[in-house]
């Protein structure tokens, strides 16, 4: 897995904990449904809901991160408001691993990547989705709305 500091530390920082959110939006451009699924004073996280699918017996799906303040890069002098992960989800043992991950410099997925991360299914690292946490919020929220089969 490649990733740089400031990514594991995004990673670390989804961990906290945020109430359930409410809205939905739909990108003009990308036909991309948003539903808010977790806010802090730090961060909101949304789900993709039309990205949600089965793949090898767990749910994936596309998740936009929007950040209060800027979040330092792995290169010096650059730093993102935004993130879009491509995350898959254990439900039964309610963890989750990152399998892409792009860095935006602008708030909602906008302006320049300034860093990006993949990881392959033999290698990603898991995290625990525990309740009351970002992370367990976005759990809770694609099992819930997983297709159907």
């Amino acid at each position: 897995m490649r990733y740089g500091n400031s990514l594991s530390v995004a990673v670390v920082a989804l961990a906290l904990a945020g109430p359930v959110g409410v809205a939905l939006g739909q990108d003009a451009a990308t036909g991309d449904k948003w539903q808010s699924v977790a806010k802090t004073d730090h961060q909101e996280a949304f789900v993709n809901t039309t990205s949600i699918t089965t793949v090898g017996g767990q749910l994936e799906a596309r998740v936009k991160q929007n950040y209060a303040q800027a979040q330092p890069a792995a290169k010096k002098d650059k730093s993102y408001l935004s993130t879009r992960s491509l995350y898959r989800f254990d439900c039964a043992q309610r963890r989750i691993g990152m399998k892409e991950l792009r860095a935006y410099s602008g708030a909602d997925l906008k302006g320049d990547v300034v860093q990006k991360a993949t990881a392959k299914d033999k290698n990603m690292q898991w995290l625990p989705a525990e309740d009351r946490t970002v992370f367990g919020e976005l759990l809770d929220y694609v099992c819930n709305a997983a297709p159907a089969g």
